[in-house]
């Protein structure tokens, strides 16, 4: 069972003795991307109760202990108090699977029916494990609620799905969490999503355990820092400028396989409270050049573990949409198809007809472009060549192309090179009879009407 979040205000920490005068200098030379506006208490005590109800709406609970010729009316009738939106009674288990209206109703049958008695039997109940959340980072600040829901619920139904926003602020911390009714739902988006584009960012997706996911833990206390200048690789620089306000207890530029920077570094303070102020600090802070841009990462993994999995989560960004093979060329897929199916595929449109609705010589034109270049011709005649030397019969007998001769070169200049397999009437040379000529005229007798 979750617990309780509270919504109040929390006071900003102090800043370490001698600190002050270096956090003035430095907020004169930040340039932040984004410099949100203030917001009203109210709008802050709003988005921060969203969230503590998102986080507390766990609504699916298991059943343990209950004897082995239960039915699934019987588990409806104990939970009659409750209004059940799915149950699914496992008899060889002992065990039910439920989902309620809401968080409330769950921690409520919770707190009524663990360790209590069915038909002699101690009940165990507590909160299903999911394996469906997703914890999406390095979002824009200025991203709404609705802008995440509308980012994270094309891969499936959700089941809950909240930003995690700033206890004195109320601004997003850029970053939120999704969890799917499905797995696979929650696999699609984390692959789709990961190495997305959003803006100036790039977002990063991560798998969540939601049984370790309290309240506190909400809260990252790791900063991810990019825009370093470049080749920068002086870690003791960068930890002197964010240690304005408080030092981090982590702090490690991060390096590729190959030993190449990778551009960004990542640092851990003490506390998710020493990371927020360190954070509103440093973000735009003049640096060598630039302007760092500071963010928060996903809460949860030390800054160790935080650093080797964003440089795995770079690493596939970066190699989002290329395959592990070259694309093959339209030769090397018609060697793979045989001479006999190549044929028929390079020749169907030529026999049928092209675009603009034009009737072709076998009938109305297919579904499919006619294949044109420099190199079909030739393509053609090799496939000719290898398909008169097989005289194996296809699925419906002989291929009517498969006595195509190279032969003479035609003066049809709509056919070019591919006229040697036609005949003097127009078709394919191997077809079974050629066209019936049309009747020759006849003069009328002598003395006889015409028509008669």
């Amino acid at each position: 069972m979750a617990a309780d979040v509270s919504v109040t205000h929390r006071p900003p920490l102090s800043p370490e003795p001698g600190a002050e005068v270096e956090a003035d200098d430095a907020a004169e030379r930040r340039a932040p991307e984004e410099e949100l506006p203030p917001l009203d208490p109210e709008e802050i005590r709003k988005r921060l109760e969203h969230t503590e109800r998102q986080f507390r709406n766990r609504r699916k609970i298991l059943i343990r202990g209950l004897p082995g010729d239960v039915t699934n009316q019987e588990v409806h009738d104990l939970l009659s108090d409750y209004e059940l939106k799915y149950c699914f009674v496992d008899k060889y288990k002992g065990t039910a699977f439920v989902t309620l209206l809401n968080g409330e109703q769950a921690e409520a049958a919770i707190k009524t029916f663990h360790q209590s008695c069915l038909r002699e039997r101690e009940l165990s109940v507590q909160l299903q494990p999911t394996d469906a959340l997703l914890c999406v980072a390095n979002l824009p600040p200025s991203l709404t609620q609705q802008q995440f829901e509308e980012l994270v619920r094309p891969f499936g139904s959700l089941e809950r799905c909240f930003l995690v926003y700033s206890e004195c602020t109320g601004h997003s911390k850029g970053y939120g969490f999704a969890e799917y009714m499905k797995k696979d739902s929650a696999a699609r988006a984390k692959s789709d999503l990961l190495g997305k584009p959003l803006g100036t960012r790039t977002l990063y997706v991560h798998w969540t355990d939601a049984g370790q996911l309290t309240p506190a833990l909400l809260h990252s206390r790791c900063l991810c820092v990019d825009r370093l200048p470049a080749g920068f690789s002086d870690v003791e620089a960068l930890r002197r400028a964010l240690s304005a306000v408080h030092t981090p207890t982590f702090c490690q530029l991060a390096y590729g396989q190959d030993g190449q920077l990778k551009g960004f570094a990542v640092l851990e303070y003490e506390t998710a409270e020493m990371a927020e102020e360190a954070q509103q600090q440093a973000d735009g802070l003049a640096l060598g050049g630039s302007h760092l841009r500071t963010s928060f990462c996903a809460p949860g993994p030390p800054g160790r573990s935080m650093l080797a999995a964003l440089i795995a989560a770079q690493a596939t960004a970066l190699n989002r949409g290329k395959g592990l093979l070259p694309e093959p060329s339209i030769l090397q897929l018609l060697n793979s198809l045989g001479p006999s199916a190549s044929l028929q595929l390079l020749l169907n449109p030529l026999l049928h007809g092209n675009s603009g609705g034009k009737q072709g010589l076998l009938g109305a034109p297919p579904a499919m472009p006619l294949l044109n270049g420099p190199a079909l011709s030739t393509a053609l005649l090799q496939l000719a060549l290898q398909a008169q030397g097989q005289k194996k019969p296809g699925i419906l007998g002989d291929s009517p192309l498969g006595t195509l001769q190279p032969g003479s070169q035609s003066a049809n200049p709509l056919l070019g090179e591919l006229s040697a397999g036609f005949t003097a009437w127009g078709t394919p040379k191997g077809l079974p009879y050629p066209p019936e000529p049309l009747p020759e005229p006849t003069q009328p007798a002598p003395g006889q009407q015409p028509g008669g």
